[in-house]
């Protein structure tokens, strides 16, 4: 087999996001490295903090100071100060904009490229005030890639919450002027990945996928079959539980707890039943239409004056024109047709800007643009 390093680096995907996306896949070390979390028992009994906690402190059996590894550990935000907090692993040129990939052969022997992405919070964004649910520390996603007897691509498998999509090599839009480099479309706040852009239904909600978001080529962090040992630690990456709501999840397992861990194969025939599945969802319900928007600059504010008929609420965000940042945004709830609201810009730099309106049931529309002109 050629080098796994190589194969990785080959046919990483290029991650494109939502126009509207807060939260960007980062290193595993942004759970740990930070000042903002703690690992400790499912009784609350705190077991270490950074700098003490950090990925090479996890294992699978015992911690580095040498206390056993139970199952029901967590690693769990303090403050809850989530977009704040991951704003700042973002700016850290060692933390951001990567992907864990590792090369590994399935109960049939065929080899599968996996490519798991980490996000710091799994934020539907829908319209905030207006839904409690789809929210949890932590989001672990990923897609893999079968390879042939000659190591080319023949299917990818893209994760989506519990479900996941399979299609063949042919039918997987590429990066423009490289055949090796899958597109995947990243849906706003839940990081579901997707072949195409758009709205996707799911059957119970909508994820908005639009596709107008930065377009970014992750570094690839190795792993290999059950090193580094963090990635088989049994713990939760995030103390979220869910409750009764129908989006609503559990923080996650690392990697090592995912039945695809052992055996690539197992992802695939999720697909195959997602597929079968999909035949018998409900149809699919009409998404809010677009606010309308008008955008003027009051010094250090962007002030958004919409028209967005039967809203409920409306999420804005802002990221400096033409960056690969990550959007800052607002959710507020609404009441009438027309309104306006202001953003908060924080330099004179010339800025887009956009906004996505919400439906009494929570269904976010796609999003209108703008641009915030420099001061």
């Amino acid at each position: 087999m050629t080098d796994a390093k190589l194969l990785l680096e080959r046919h990483k995907p290029r991650l494109v996001y939502d126009s509207l996306e807060a939260y960007f896949a980062g290193s595993a070390a942004i759970w740990t490295d930070f000042p903002y979390t703690r690992l400790r028992r499912a009784d609350g009994t705190v077991l270490a903090a950074a700098p003490q906690l950090s990925l090479a402190f996890l294992g699978p059996h015992a911690y580095g100071d040498g206390r056993p590894v139970r199952a029901g550990d967590v690693i769990g935000e303090t403050s809850r100060d989530y977009k704040q907090h991951a704003a700042e692993a973002h700016a850290n040129v060692r933390y951001r904009n990567r992907v864990h990939g590792r090369a590994r052969r399935d109960d049939q022997q065929r080899l599968w490229l996996q490519y798991w992405c980490f996000y710091y919070y799994n934020d539907f964004q829908l319209a905030g005030p207006l839904l409690s649910g789809g929210k949890h520390e932590g989001d672990w996603e990923m897609v893999q890639l079968r390879l042939d007897a000659a190591e080319r691509p023949v299917v990818a498998v893209y994760t989506q919450h519990k479900a996941a999509e399979s299609r063949p090599w042919s039918a997987v839009e590429k990066a423009p002027g490289s055949q090796d480099t899958p597109l995947v479309y990243v849906a706003r706040g839940s990081h579901a990945n997707y072949f195409t852009p758009g709205a996707h239904w799911t059957g119970v909600w909508f994820d908005n996928a639009d596709g107008r978001g930065p377009r970014i080529d992750p570094a690839v962090v190795v792993l290999g079959d059950n090193s580094p040992a963090w990635a088989v630690w049994p713990g939760w990456w995030g103390d979220t539980k869910a409750t009764s709501s129908p989006i609503d999840a559990n923080s996650p397992r690392g990697p090592g707890g995912h039945r695809q861990w052992g055996n690539p194969a197992l992802l695939a025939g999720v697909a195959a039943r997602t597929a079968a599945a999909a035949a018998a969802r409900p149809a699919a319900p009409a998404s809010p239409p677009p606010p309308v928007i008008a955008v003027r600059r009051d010094g250090d504010r962007a002030v958004v004056a919409f028209d967005a008929p039967d809203a409920k609420g409306l999420v804005v965000a802002v990221r400096p024109a033409g960056s690969d940042e990550p959007a800052r945004t607002i959710s507020v709830p609404v009441s009438g047709t027309k309104g306006e609201v202001e953003v908060e810009l924080g330099d004179d730099r010339a800025f887009e800007l956009h906004a996505s309106a919400a439906d009494g049931n929570g269904a976010a529309s796609a999003g209108a643009a703008a641009v915030v002109p420099e001061r």
